[in-house]
């Protein structure tokens, strides 16, 4: 069997099957019609980044072998080329009484942001003119890269039919993930949509989905995971899913809503569009039933109810109060027969998830009327914030005593105004008064998104 091991110079060797009634595992290319028979490497698949040693050997029944040749061909799309090639011209040959021996050197590249392949060729030649070819192939794994890019693994290939929902699946590992957060950031492209429109749902995602279209004949179609760690570097990998065509009449979901939206708003879920094709994947005419399910939103948020489910348009409504970009997916169920409020039916269920982007709120800022109030005892002291704020959603506020003494009692503590009677005091008293604000009652576990300081001086 071919071997793999290290010489004392840290060179990786490829073995070889010997010419005739050797150990096995090689790779004998010898075509019927030429005397000249060939011995190549068998296909290997390396992690490091060591240097790789490629041996071939020919022989002729017909003369002596006069001229020997690699030649190297990058089968990854965007590859960097294999390095340090040496001895490629064959100009340096050993020859005994099994054949001639040429020895090709080369080194895997720097930097690989994928899985790359490469296919080897051999090429020898006799003194009567007779020429054979071999081929081999090199697959160098991600992990040989010498940046250390983070590595992309996406979910196994697979093979839907027509109007089936297609899950994609990606995870990075590697490289130089984030600290805190997120670890890595995804984004899915269609690398080979083979002449077909493929509509990514949650692209910038590690999980993400399309509804295959209809095809004719089986369809193979490429869909790239791209994955960047905190250092802006770089890992891809490949899904190919092939789509076959209906063997019997179905249904497609289709659904031109989603998008970005503001808070508090009604958002329109509409599968009317969705479609019924035959086994020859012409538009063709039926009854189709429909379910909008809530499927997920925001860590913690609370389940949205959609109205009018069991129709091609429903609605939604967003809550009003959003701080963050929130995303809210639905999934669009349709079928030739009922479905049930669970989703199933005693017919296929096709399904397609919408997408809402929920825009957030302005960020509150708060402006004090008067910085510094200055007052005697026993006068009225009035405080006030001006909020910068949504103009739909109201604001709430909570006033506080940070420091200074005796401690105030507060009117309208809870409103952008208040105020209490100045103490008594025999010396110039500084008191300090934080007025926080938030779109939702301000608590203890809630303090508030933006707050200002008052500073009141009582004069005795």
């Amino acid at each position: 069997m071919s071997t793999l091991f290290r010489v004392a110079a840290g060179v990786a060797v490829l073995g070889l099957l010997s010419a005739c009634g050797g150990g096995g595992g090689g790779s004998t290319t010898s075509a019927t019609t030429s005397p000249v028979s060939l011995n190549v490497p068998v296909p290997q698949t390396v992690s490091t980044s060591d240097a790789l040693t490629f041996t071939a050997k020919a022989s002729s029944s017909a003369g002596t072998i006069t001229k020997m040749f690699w030649q190297i061909e990058t089968q990854t799309l965007g590859a960097n080329p294999l390095t340090g090639v040496t001895n490629a011209d064959c100009k340096t040959v050993t020859t005994d009484s099994s054949g001639t021996t040429c020895a090709l050197q080369v080194s895997p590249p720097a930097t690989l942001t994928a899985d790359y392949t490469y296919k080897i060729s051999f090429f020898a030649y006799d003194s009567a003119g007779n020429s054979n070819t071999g081929a081999t192939t090199l697959k160098v794994l991600q992990s040989a890269s010498t940046t250390n890019n983070p590595v992309a693994k996406t979910g196994a290939d697979a093979t839907v039919t027509s109007g089936d929902k297609v899950s994609l699946t990606c995870a990075g590992s590697g490289g130089t993930p984030a600290s805190s957060g997120t670890s890595y950031a995804y984004q899915w492209v269609v690398s080979d949509a083979a002449g077909l429109t493929l509509t990514l749902a949650n692209a910038g995602a590690a999980s993400a989905s399309f509804v295959a279209p209809v095809v004719t004949q089986a369809t193979a179609v490429k869909l790239q995971c791209r994955v960047t760690d905190d250092k802006q570097r770089t890992g891809t990998a490949t899904q190919t899913i092939t789509i076959n065509p209906v063997v019997k009449p179905t249904v497609v979901p289709i659904s031109y809503s989603g998008g970005t939206v503001q808070p508090g708003t009604v958002g329109t879920l509409d599968g009317s569009k969705s479609a019924m094709y035959d086994a020859n994947g012409n538009l063709t005419t039926g009854t189709l039933y429909y379910l909008w399910q809530y499927k997920s939103g925001p860590s913690g948020s609370t389940p949205l109810s959609v109205n009018n489910a069991g129709s091609a348009v429903a609605s939604v409504l967003f809550p009003s109060v959003v701080t963050t970009t929130s995303t809210y997916v639905f999934t669009l169920n349709v079928s030739t027969s009922p479905i049930a409020p669970d989703g199933t039916s005693k017919d296929v269920v096709k399904q397609l998830d919408v997408l809402f982007y929920v825009s957030a709120l302005p960020q509150i800022t708060l402006t004090p009327v008067q910085q510094i109030i200055q007052v005697r005892s026993g006068d009225a002291v009035q405080m006030q914030v001006n909020a910068s704020a949504s103009n739909t959603v109201p604001v709430y506020y909570a006033w506080t005593q940070i420091s200074g003494s005796p401690l105030a009692t507060l009117v309208g503590a809870n409103s952008s105004k208040a105020g209490f009677i100045a103490p008594a005091v025999s010396a110039t008293t500084t008191m300090m008064f934080r007025a926080s604000a938030s779109y939702q009652p301000v608590t203890v576990s809630n303090p508030g998104d933006a707050s200002a300081d008052l500073i009141v001086q009582i004069q005795p």
